[in-house]
This record gives structure tokens, C-alpha cells and sequence, in this order.
């Protein structure tokens, strides 16, 4: 699932939770609408950091299909599931 479609899927579900959050009357749709976005907003900040520690970048770089091999130091390349990446000695 690739960041775009995360953030859709968040969205969606957000939605429908403030949906029948403003259905029952805890809300009005004014204060729902501003706390999807927020929510929306922290959440794709944290996934962004998160993708792009070093463990996350040389996981997308290993990804590549022209990418044959990536020489990582061992912290990193212990941390990436990828028959391409191979510690540094």
C-alpha cells in the first residue's frame, strides 16, 4: 500500500466515524471537518518521517527494479528485508 492510498483509507475512515459522530448530535459538522484534517495531517506527517529514517529510504531504493545491489552499514541493513541490501564489512 503505497502512501496514497494510506492517506485515502485514513481519510475515508475518518470521515465516516465523524459521519455518525455528527449523526448522534456529539458534534456538529463544523468541528468534525476540523478534526478529520488535523488528524489527517498529523498522521501523514508521521508516516512521512517514519518512511524516510534510513531503514526507510534504502527500503524504497532496494525496491528499484534497476537497483541490483546496496551496501548499507549493518544497523541499516539488518533492519531491511531485502536480498539486495548487504552490510558493509
Amino acid at each position: 500500500m503505497n502512501s496514497e492510498q494510506l492517506t485515502s483509507l485514513l481519510r475515508t475512515v475518518l470521515q465516516f466515524a465523524g459521519g455518525i459522530a455528527v449523526g448522534r448530535g456529539w458534534i456538529d459538522a463544523e468541528t468534525s471537518t476540523a478534526i478529520i484534517g488535523a488528524l489527517v495531517t498529523i498522521s501523514v506527517t508521521a508516516w512521512s518521517l517514519y518512511t524516510r529514517r534510513s531503514a526507510g529510504l534504502v527500503a524504497s531504493a532496494a525496491a528499484v527494479p534497476g537497483v541490483t545491489s546496496i551496501t548499507a552499514a549493518p544497523k541499516i541493513a539488518n533492519a531491511v528485508e531485502s536480498a539486495k541490501v548487504q552490510a558493509a564489512h
